[in-house]
């Protein structure tokens, strides 16, 4: 059986246990068994070809909503020139199932469930997560609960209604109260509540790293810049890629690119000031939403890992982020904001030298825009409203502008 190990002191705990984090707030991670000895099989699937990787010893095909398989695609002129990047690479994440890359990590989350005989599945979310569990557990016809904060917007609430989610709206000082809170209740309800960060949701992100390994041929981007919250995402695609180096596939890591908005940046400002511990975020307003987890547990470990593998770190204004997701629409991707961040932060990477203009690196957009509040001052384009009669000479007045 497999265990779960702390993430900096390494100490080893029950695979099946419900708490997330130690009780001083370290990560914990799946260790496979002889890792060092995985094979890549074939199978239709990419679980199928990876399940030496997984800590599964097979997944269920009915539990699946087809996630995955998106695409990884060399970016257009115009987000070239944008960023200063030649070789930047755009992994799609929105075009999973419920439309972020909360998918892949929901999938283990209900084959978790399943293997441990669990009728009920849990998670605190500010939207794209909810939507997920929501699904997934329809599919799997378990009973789900969805807790998020007050803020959380009505399109992502109405997509979980819509999958029989029971949602609990909770009005709380900050997400990171709130979710520290719920987390606490986990073993007194013996209830498995799962966040953004837990070990077997990160399993799942790994999946990401795999996908990526065989669209590149074999290869490793030199960056890989992702929107950095409860850090679950990012320390799933680096552990994917650390298997793979540790297995021989690989002869290099890349290295990641924490970005965060510059209004809620615990992780990002404890990187840039030299701090080992996080530098905590609990007053603060940002339209990246998806993203604001102010005091994430188990933060210390990215910021040491950011040491350890020379990670680079970001932080962006709200006015980057609203003028980045404009660049990324006229490219042809609707981001939600949070997805936005990695834009402008690769830009401003690239500026000061931090980033070389010919290094290959990866932007993973992980959410749409169209389950997130449109900002008011995005410069959309005007609606044309006219009289049937004339619109001869309304579209005459367009081409005529574009010519």
């Amino acid at each position: 059986m497999h265990k779960l190990i702390s993430t900096q002191s390494k100490k080893i705990f029950p695979f099946e246990q419900l708490d997330e984090f130690t009780e001083q707030g370290e990560s914990l991670e799946v260790r496979i068994q002889q890792i060092e000895k995985a094979k890549i099989r074939t199978g239709k699937e990419l679980w199928d070809r990876f399940i030496e990787f997984l800590p599964f010893s097979k997944i269920d095909e009915s539990i699946s909503l087809g996630e995955g398989n998106t695409p990884l695609l060399k970016a257009d002129q115009k987000l070239i020139e944008f960023t200063g990047i030649h070789n930047l690479l755009i992994k799609n994440e929105t075009l999973n199932p419920t439309w972020s890359f909360k998918d892949r990590g929901s999938l283990f989350c209900i084959a978790m469930a399943k293997e441990m005989s669990e009728n009920v599945v849990a998670t605190i979310s500010t939207g794209n997560m909810g939507h997920s569990i929501a699904a997934y557990a329809a599919k799997a016809n378990l009973e789900s609960i969805i807790f998020v904060p007050s803020y959380t917007p009505n399109a992502k609430i109405d997509s979980m209604s819509m999958h029989g989610a029971n949602i609990i709206k909770i009005n709380a000082p900050n997400y990171s109260e709130m979710k520290n809170h719920v987390l606490s209740l986990s073993r007194k309800l013996n209830l498995r509540i799962v966040s953004g960060n837990g070990p077997i949701r990160t399993e799942g992100y790994k999946l990401t790293a795999f996908e990526m390994f065989e669209q590149m041929s074999c290869q490793v981007p030199d960056y890989i810049a992702i929107p950095t919250s409860a850090c679950g995402h990012i320390r799933g695609v680096f552990k994917g890629y650390m298997e793979l180096f540790k297995t021989g596939y690989i002869t290099k890591l890349p290295k990641m690119i924490v970005v965060q908005a510059q209004n809620n940046s615990p992780i990002v400002s404890s990187i840039k000031k030299g701090i080992k511990s996080i530098t905590p975020f609990l007053d603060f307003h940002t339209i990246a939403e998806a993203i604001t987890s102010g005091n994430p547990p188990g933060g210390e470990e990215i910021i040491q890992k950011s040491e350890q593998y020379g990670w680079l770190a970001e932080e962006v204004s709200e006015s980057e982020i609203v003028n980045s997701q404009l660049v990324f629409a006229k490219s042809g991707y609707f981001v939600e904001p949070s997805s936005a961040t990695i834009l402008a932060a690769v830009r401003k990477l690239c500026k000061i030298g931090k980033i070389e203009q010919n290094a290959k690196v990866a932007l993973i957009i992980t959410g749409s825009g169209l389950k997130d509040n449109i900002p008011k001052n995005n410069n959309k384009v005007p609606i044309i409203q006219t009289e049937l009669i004339n619109v001869e000479s309304r579209i005459l007045n367009i081409l005529n502008f574009n010519n």
